[in-house]
């Protein structure tokens, strides 16, 4: 097989070199070598198209020049340039993580990314770059909303940039860690939300047809109950099945108790785990259980049917059906956090994750032990589901210790 010439013979102008853009990958150099008549692909290392721009002019340049172009290797260290950072800590790191929690990465190192332009891993390592950063997030710029940001939120993003150069550190491939001094956030309540009533829950029931239509009704008021009764977020709830083994599935074995088989891919902490199945859930469950059910155990109908149009989807994604329980609570007017008129922000109304909370809170206040909530909960310690789920009515705490400590004042005598 003949070698590969270091340098080729005069290549007319006529070879075209463009920029390909493969589905999630980098950008990439192509161009039909004049020698080998084959296509010759080049990956830029990044998904800069800046970084695709030069490459593709260095590359025309060779070309016209006779010049062999190779891929250069890339650089790892402080110099590599912050896109391609971007893709290895992606391809590397990121892969192995939850789909959410991806999201939030990219999302917030791409917020970074277009305030502070760094041209280098390096440049986003320094101290006066990490400031400047914080200080303009909390400045509010390129928010959602063109307003300042809290700082929890600024905390939020910076641990995720943070997060991405200490990985880089512990590659070798920044000599020193990050640092940037730490800003004190006030204690706040942590829940985005609130754990809702039983009125208020009978509220979203009743506003479910005037969001949903008459015909679909019947089937989002059944997922409301079973994230009412279940513990369950919305994306584990849309993941309840018969018969799927790769799914969570409601387990009745003679002489046990009913319990919730959960696979590891659907757990934050990757273990295969088996729950209690609270009662009322069971009896949810119960009521369309015939016994050879096969599928998915929750199904909202396409909200198409209150057009009287086709569905164009048959089943609905978490994501979507949680939109619209959000706005189910919105028609019920169940606000579960107030808004802020002064700084814009609007009140947040119930929401799927406001029922999980709502169970949490009703498993506490029936005084089932902090330990059995945890695991129903699925939290590796009480004081998460405590902040989060299940804070407790501060007046049902003072009575219970009334009627656990109060005794009789005693008699006063006069002398």
């Amino acid at each position: 097989m003949a070698q590969h010439p270091e340098k080729h013979p005069s290549v007319p102008n006529l070879v075209a070199v463009r920029i390909a853009k493969p589905a999630g990958r980098p950008y990439q150099i192509r161009y039909t070598c004049p020698i080998e008549n084959r296509e010759v692909r080049i990956s830029v290392g990044s998904r800069s198209l800046d970084e695709a721009e030069q490459l593709k002019a260095t590359v025309e340049a060779k070309l016209r020049l006779g010049l062999a172009v190779r891929s250069s290797a890339k650089n790892y260290g402080p110099d590599m340039g912050w896109e391609s950072f971007r893709e290895e800590y992606r391809s590397l790191h990121l892969i192995a993580l939850r789909e959410k929690s991806v999201q939030n990465a990219e999302s917030r190192l791409d917020i970074a990314g277009k305030i502070v332009k760094p041209r280098t891993l390096g440049d986003m390592a320094e101290s006066a770059t990490l400031q400047r950063l914080q200080a303009r997030l909390l400045a509010g710029e390129f928010s959602t909303r063109g307003r300042s940001r809290s700082p929890h939120t600024v905390r939020g993003y910076m641990k995720a940039v943070l997060a991405s150069l200490n990985w880089a550190y512990l590659q070798d491939w920044l000599t020193l860690p990050p640092k940037i001094p730490r800003f004190k956030v006030s204690k706040r309540k942590v829940m985005k939300g609130r754990p809702i009533t039983a009125e208020e829950f009978q509220k979203m029931l009743d506003a479910t047809e005037g969001v949903v239509g008459m015909q679909a009704s019947d089937s989002w008021k059944f997922i409301l109950r079973g994230l009412w009764e279940s513990a369950l977020r919305i994306e584990e709830m849309m993941n309840v099945s018969w018969d799927k083994h790769d799914a969570i599935r409601p387990v009745w074995i003679e002489g046990q108790n009913p319990v919730l088989q959960i696979p590891a891919k659907m757990q934050k902490n990757d273990t295969d785990e088996s729950i209690p199945l609270l009662p009322g859930f069971e009896h949810l469950l119960k009521s369309i259980y015939t016994g050879i059910n096969r599928g998915w155990v929750f199904n909202p109908m396409s909200l198409q049917t209150k057009l009287g149009r086709e569905a164009v989807c048959k089943r609905p994604n978490a994501e979507w059906v949680g939109k619209i329980i959000g706005r189910i609570g919105k028609a019920a007017d169940i606000v579960v956090e107030p808004g802020n008129v002064e700084l814009g922000i609007k009140p947040k109304y119930a929401s799927a994750h406001d029922l999980r909370r709502s169970c949490g809170d009703r498993l506490r206040n029936a005084r089932v032990p902090p330990l059995v909530i945890c695991r129903v909960m699925r939290h590796s310690s009480w004081d998460t589901t405590r902040r989060h789920y299940a804070p407790g009515d501060v007046q049902a705490d003072a009575q219970l210790l009334q009627n656990l400590l109060a005794t009789v004042p005693p008699k006063v005598v006069d002398p």
